[in-house]
């Protein structure tokens, strides 16, 4: 029975990711978090017995080294960290001990035998964009905000690790993923709570920049194939949509589905860290799912629809 280990699982994608993975026959998944930003209600655990979640914090060796010895995972989904532009570029410091997760937890899998690890990189690696669409080994990695940098440094360990020791990895660079579970903070999860309840809802800067939009099955079931399939072995995929919305565009529509009364209110724009466009190349990820990707339309009418949106 392959047993697969997913770190900050409690928060929304690898909370996906673990759900999807424990219904896959005869795999057993063991979830950890410290629960500094995830949600324990997003794992589901009443309905998914095939989860076990540990209170762990991957940057501390004494945490995460008992797990691994305990329970020698096959594969991991390396997927903590702290995330969300301005949670980032408000705490750069905490960003930056993300590296001790990474660190720690390539030389486990590196000691215990894992047979291959699956990191969750960003397309903020990019930086501001110099090339469209954004491909995986054609565009430069030009970014400098911390964030940024550790996802970057992580892509290296994982090639210097997989060069020296011989262990295997993917790397997913996520564009803007959404979905009913995702912390009110993000754009979209933030807009929609702002037009239910009627109040005005804040962009930065005049909205023309534009993001892609990933419904999170999309992401959970691309990168779940690539497990399942033994697809993207020490290589990289972009893991988004690559139709472009601007963050007013956005707003309007969310107002739309919602019959909200709510005004749109322009903020000055951010110093850092709000990039003028993003538009990934997904032909891998395209190949990954078998099948088109789900509009942004659909994706909020099933936020919309789903009960278990509202999370305090």
């Amino acid at each position: 029975m392959p047993r697969i280990l997913v770190t900050g699982g409690a928060g929304f994608i690898p909370s996906a990711i673990a759900i999807r993975l424990s219904q896959l026959p005869g795999t057993e998944v063991l979830a950890v978090d410290n629960l500094s930003t995830g949600d324990l209600r997003k794992l589901e655990l009443a309905q998914h017995p095939g989860i076990r979640f540990i209170k762990c914090d991957v940057n501390r060796f004494e945490d995460i080294s008992s797990v691994f010895y305990s329970y020698r995972p096959d594969h991991v989904f390396h997927y903590a960290a702290v995330v969300g532009v301005k949670r980032t570029t408000d705490h750069p410091v905490n960003v930056l001990h993300d590296i001790d997760g990474i660190r720690n937890v390539l030389d486990l899998c590196k000691n215990t035998g894992v047979e291959r690890v699956f990191f969750s990189s960003s397309s903020e690696v990019y930086g501001e964009p110099v090339e469209f669409p954004q491909n995986e080994h054609t565009t430069p990695l030009n970014s400098k905000l911390p964030y940024a940098i550790v996802k970057n440094l992580g892509e290296a360990f994982l090639r210097s690790y997989h060069r020296e020791f011989g262990l295997n990895y993917t790397v997913f660079r996520f564009f803007n993923t959404y979905g009913p579970k995702q912390s009110k903070d993000f754009v979209v999860s933030k807009f929609i709570r702002a037009a239910l309840k009627g109040e005005d809802i804040t962009i930065f800067g005049d909205g023309r920049q534009t993001r892609t939009f990933c419904f999170i099955d999309d992401n959970a079931e691309a990168t779940v194939n690539a497990f399942r399939n033994k697809e993207v072995i020490n290589d990289v995929a972009n893991i988004g949509n690559d139709i472009e919305t601007s963050i007013l565009e956005l707003a309007k529509l969310v107002i739309e589905l919602t019959g909200s009364r709510s005004k749109v209110v322009h903020l000055p724009p951010l110093e850092e860290g709000d990039m003028t466009r993003r538009m990934p190349d997904i032909q891998r990820m395209r190949g990954l799912l078998g099948r088109d990707l789900l509009p942004l339309r659909e994706g909020l009418t099933r936020i919309l629809a789903d009960p278990s949106f509202i999370l305090d």
